[in-house]
């Protein structure tokens, strides 16, 4: 017998093992014995030591779920420390006078330009951040100091007073342009690589 012959057979013989421990695997986990576990290693290191034990900061099942109570068929959520959930954005309307126009990070490749307006009606500023320089001369809405503007934009941040607004859409000197998508997305974001 050849020692490429052994070397096959035994692989064969330990695909067939691991194909059977597979299969039977699940009737281990039914076993009273084992249902334990979990409650004995936690026991055995500490509240807090390994998957599913609390003390990890794992989100838990709601009370009337972990008791068995039914919930009417209503979606349950749980916290996760760390994450937040996606909230659409404040929309909302501006309109002036470009009093200043800032282009901030052309230096570090993500240039963005902000405008501060002066609202004709009330005389108030604010500072709405466009696009970068190159995206607007794209679209053929590039700003300066004395043009009027106006458009929708995003308030991303609602607890700051004078944050400034994202626009989605902007009308420069009365032409219309997109600049980001109804979720706040930078529509450029698939064209930095087509730099005019």
């Amino acid at each position: 017998m050849k020692l490429e012959n052994v070397v096959i057979g035994i692989g064969a013989g330990f695909g067939f093992l691991l194909v059977l421990a597979a299969v039977f695997s699940d009737e281990f986990n039914e076993h009273p014995d084992f249902d334990i576990s979990g409650q004995l290693i936690a026991e055995a290191v500490g509240a807090g030591a390994g998957v599913g034990t609390p003390g990890l900061n794992a989100p838990q099942m709601p009370q009337d779920i972990a008791q068995g109570m039914p919930t009417g068929g209503r979606m349950q959520t749980a916290a996760i420390p760390g994450l937040v959930p996606f909230v659409r954005p404040q929309s909302e309307r501006f309109a002036g006078r470009v009093v200043q126009v800032t282009p901030l990070g052309a230096d570090t490749g993500w240039g963005q330009v902000h405008v501060t307006i002066r609202d004709d009606t009330n005389g108030a500023t604010r500072t709405v951040s466009l696009a970068p320089t190159w995206y607007l001369q794209y679209l053929g809405c590039s700003v300066m100091t004395n043009y009027q503007v106006s458009g929708i934009a995003f308030r991303f941040d609602s607890v700051g007073i004078d944050v400034p607004l994202y626009a989605r859409t902007v009308k420069v000197n009365g032409r219309p342009c997109q600049l980001r998508s109804d979720e706040g997305l930078a529509l450029w974001s698939d064209r930095l690589g087509q730099r005019p």
